[in-house]
């Protein structure tokens, strides 16, 4: 008898464990089917902003207007108000760049945080999410020296900055932000977080 009892314990528990990764299967597969459909639709979003300010960079050049430094895009009934954009073909990022700094322009694009005009001399700071499964910005994790980041302002300037600096940091740091002693460069800092927000994650990017 306590033999059959212990066989039935047994079943039972095996049939909990199968239960149960039965349901982190479905859960890990719902999450992921959602991460990537909100990764899509944000690029989707992100495109169509781009699209706008191509327009706007084209007629700017054409009138050799150099001193616009941000736009209003009316966008799937938004406005955003952009400053620029952003390519970074070895990791597949085009994103225009947005001044707004609220949770919105984040779940958007990506947000300048601080400095000067883009592409001016200075040190501009750009943030961007970290989203679940190690999508988004996060991928600058994988930028190395001299790769290639290229800023193209509303006046059509494009120009590459070359990375030489990359690191985590804790989140009371913000070094990684100071404007240069000499400001006789141009240096482009690209931000995200890691760990739930508990770290940064930095890359610095300089023209040459």
């Amino acid at each position: 008898m306590k033999h059959i009892l212990n066989k039935i314990n047994k079943e039972k528990i095996l049939n909990i464990i199968i239960v149960l990764i039965v349901i982190a299967l479905y859960i890990s597969s719902a999450m992921y089917i959602y991460t990537n459909f909100r990764e899509r639709k944000r690029q989707d979003l992100a495109d169509g902003i781009i699209n706008k300010i191509d327009v706007v960079i084209e007629q700017n050049k054409e009138e050799s207007n150099n001193s616009v430094t941000e736009t209003t895009v009316k966008y799937n009934g938004f406005n955003y108000t952009v400053l620029g954009k952003i390519n970074i073909k070895k990791i597949n990022i085009n994103q225009p760049i947005l001044k707004e700094n609220t949770a919105g322009a984040y779940n958007t694009a990506l947000v300048k945080m601080s400095g000067p005009n883009l592409n001016e001399l200075g040190n501009v700071s750009i943030g961007g999410h970290n989203f679940m499964r190690g999508n988004y910005f996060i991928k600058i994790n994988r930028l190395v020296k001299n790769d290639v980041v290229t800023i193209t302002d509303l006046s059509g300037r494009k120009i590459n900055y070359y990375v030489y600096e990359y690191g985590v940091t804790n989140n009371d740091d913000a070094s990684y932000l100071a404007q240069p002693s000499n400001n006789t460069e141009k240096i482009i800092t690209l931000v995200t977080c890691t760990k739930g927000g508990k770290e940064r994650y930095y890359v610095k990017a300089k023209a040459k």
